[in-house]
């Protein structure tokens, strides 16, 4: 995967965190946020 490619997918699962976490819609800690991949990350956002 390219650097560009990285970046912006860890900028989005970044974003997707910090939201679950100050809307409260997620009890789970950032840890283990982070352990989850992307498309799951959206999905918990978007299930809310």
């Amino acid at each position: 995967m390219s650097l560009h490619l990285r970046t912006a997918v860890d900028k989005l699962k970044d974003h997707y965190i910090q939201h679950l976490i100050k809307t409260g819609l997620s009890k789970e800690s950032e840890n283990e946020l982070r352990k989850l991949t992307l498309t799951e990350l959206k999905n918990l956002i978007n299930g809310y």
